[in-house]
């Protein structure tokens, strides 16, 4: 298993060199990435091209037997290039030019940007495409991240008609797709056609998606781009892969991740002036999200948190044994290498506060120990660990565009996407059951209930395959606000949910938007959620019935008594629809029943403690039990027959311990 540090010896002095790669080898380093931001060492100055740094530092570490990750540089061009070339710099919404002095400081439109890409991959992959300790490549760094997924300016608006023109051939049909007669905003003329920049309004919700996919399709472009140019020069042990951020920015990771290897995060449960982490399940969220941008794939951890986190403001300091626990979370559902950022925290720049395994003396503390004894458990057992599989019982609809949607109208100040993704997988996570994300080209086989939260945008590909899985005996839990829009950002002719309210059983006759502070309430009416209240915030279908049961009604509004949640029989399966944002807690119970009914295997265990079960070809099993409280030990009752500590080889059988912050891996 591979398991590393993410280090910049560029920022630091030659003299310096021998003791971090000393101290490297006795934490158990096995990997180590760097480069992703060395464009100015590998071409200091225009077609000068020097390796001699990188040379140095790459002879040292594979001396002491480390193998090496390489970034192409092209997340953070060099000075030179911005002075003679400032036409590659990005655009923002008000037509302003954004400086050089970050990162990620260009627009993939640039014809500019793109040839000097050209050149360093090529470069890089020529020197090192066939050095046998490198064994892969990340391509640049985080792309989209902070803002920089859309640019605004001359260039993108050339490339956003080109572009347009692929996709609708005809005036004829932009015009009809966005419903261009509103506001007389009719085109006769493609050059007539703006960039979303800054109006007193807002833009049509047509162009606006359709700028989103633009920008996420030159990313893709960009990417592959530099893909190709890798794999027609480096030899075939060599990966390919990018260190993604999980946002809603204008990027379609799925897309991307069809010309990597895998795929790589960072995972940083805190940042900045947070004074606590992500919850677990947020956490566990993006660990799903990530395995499945490339179809349950594994992935890689390309950061992963060591200390407090942040630039002008920094808070939460990881507790003791809480990297420990985050590695083993990211594991168990699905990494298969750790590197942790970064290595050493930085004297200089922006991440000044962004602290590392080691602090700014260089000096092994607290955090060195941990890393140290956590990477040398692992290598007792991790192999065989990432090679056993995770079977995934609950699939979750997950569809970037979507999110774009909801972004460009949300309707509710009290909206939040990612924050109405947690509410629908927290029960399932809640419950321990094996969870998966799904997408329009996600297979549903194997899957026994499938969650489809605020299903705005709707592919009609996806919406018969969920009518097919329904029919053939699975179960779908639908939400508010499902069925509503088209493909083209446009609304549905049809009563809502669309395209859903066959499957539903139901008609959506009426809605109202909650804003932040309002509030009506729901009562359950059967099982589990018998005679249960929960405060119903965000958003409220009112609901008619068709051939769906009732089995939760509004309490506290005009519409009390009316339905707001229900159930329909479908073919063989059940379909729910959930009209109105109800708590964790009466979506857990709510969960129970349904999960029950579809046979999906649950374990309710105190709220923080998570446990994760992977199984390997031989039939062995592999449990990680995870306790995220920082104060709280828990007493657990394990699945049937003896657990093995892969550590210790202690034998449990029936309960065991786990302290606070305590990760177990347990063998049966």
């Amino acid at each position: 298993m591979y398991l590393g540090v993410d280090y910049y010896p560029e920022q630091w002095p030659k003299s310096r060199w021998p003791e971090d790669v000393r101290l490297m080898k006795e934490l158990g380093v096995n990997v180590v990435r760097m480069a992703e931001y060395g464009w100015h060492l590998i071409e200091p100055e225009e077609g000068s091209y020097d390796f001699s740094v990188l040379d140095e530092i790459i002879d040292r570490l594979t001396e002491n037997g480390m193998k090496i990750v390489l970034g192409t540089p092209t997340a953070a061009p060099p000075s030179w290039m911005v002075q003679n070339y400032p036409d590659i710099l990005p655009t923002d919404r008000d037509g302003h030019s954004i400086s050089f002095g970050g990162r990620r400081h260009y627009t993939v439109n640039s014809a500019t940007f793109q040839r000097f890409t050209e050149k360093v991959v090529r470069k890089l992959a020529e020197k090192y495409g066939n050095h046998p300790n490198i064994i892969g490549w990340q391509i640049d760094n985080e792309f989209g991240h902070e803002k920089s997924d859309r640019s605004y300016g001359n260039e993108d608006h050339t490339a956003f008609l080109f572009w347009l023109q692929n996709r609708y051939e005809s005036l004829d049909a932009v015009n009809e797709a966005w419903g261009t007669a509103f506001w007389g905003q009719t085109y006769t003329d493609w050059k007539q056609i703006p960039l979303p920049l800054n109006v007193y309004q807002q833009h049509n919700p047509g162009l606006l998606l359709d700028f989103d996919r633009f920008c996420a399709d030159g990313y893709t472009d960009y990417s592959k781009l530099q893909a190709d140019l890798l794999r027609g020069n480096t030899s075939g042990h060599q990966f390919i892969t990018h260190n993604f951020v999980f946002n809603e920015q204008a990027i379609n990771q799925r897309d991307i991740a069809e010309n990597l290897d895998f795929v790589s995060y960072g995972n940083y449960p805190v940042w900045g002036s947070s004074t606590e982490p992500a919850t677990p399940a947020a956490i566990a969220l993006q660990h799903d999200i990530c395995r499945s941008t490339k179809d349950e794939k594994g992935f890689w951890v390309m950061e992963e948190i060591t200390g407090a986190q942040g630039w002008n403001h920094t808070g939460y300091l990881p507790r003791p044994g809480q990297i420990r626990l985050w590695t083993y979370q990211a594991i168990a559902r699905g990494a298969e290498a750790i590197l942790y950022f970064q290595w050493r925290s930085s004297r200089f720049g922006t991440e000044q506060f962004s602290q590392g395994i080691l602090g700014h003396d260089g000096k092994p503390k607290r955090k060195f120990e941990e890393v140290k004894e956590t990477i040398a458990a692992l290598n007792t057992f991790g192999d065989d660990w990432i090679a056993s599989e995770y079977i995934p019982e609950v699939g979750m609809y997950y569809e970037v565009e979507n999110a774009w949607a909801w972004s460009i109208q949300p309707q509710s100040k009290a909206f939040d996407y990612k924050q109405e993704l947690h509410r629908f997988y927290y029960g399932a996570y809640h419950l321990n059951s094996t969870t998966c994300i799904i997408s329009p080209e996600s297979s549903l086989d194997g899957l026994k209930v499938v969650i489809v939260p605020i299903y705005f945008l709707t592919d009609s590909a996806f919406t018969e395959k969920l009518k097919k899985f329904a029919a053939d005996g699975g179960t779908v839990i639908l939400s508010y606000r499902s069925g509503v829009k088209e493909p083209n950002n446009a609304l549905t002719e049809l009563t809502l949910p669309g395209e859903l309210a066959e499957l539903a059983g139901i008609n959506v006759d009426e809605f109202e938007a909650l804003q932040p502070g309002q509030q009506t309430r729901v009562r359950g009416t059967t099982g589990n959620i018998k005679d249960v209240l929960s405060p119903a915030t965000v958003w409220c279908d009112v609901i008619k019935c068709v051939s769906a049961d009732v089995i939760g009604v509004y309490r506290d509004a005009y519409y009390e008594g009316e339905p707001a949640i229900t159930r329909n029989r479908y073919g063989k399966g059940v379909v729910y629809y959930i009209g109105t944002a109800v708590e964790e807690y009466f979506l857990m119970r709510l969960y129970k029943d349904i999960f029950k009914e579809a046979g999906v295997k649950m374990l309710e265990l105190p709220d923080d403690v998570e446990m994760v079960l992977r199984t390997d070809a031989g039939g062995r099993k592999y449990l990680c039990l995870l306790n995220h409280s920082t104060t709280a030990s828990h007493r657990l009752t394990l699945p049937k027959g003896d657990w093995k500590d892969v550590m210790t080889g202690d034998i449990f059988n029936g309960m065991v311990r786990l302290p606070s912050l305590g990760s177990y891996v347990l063998l049966q």
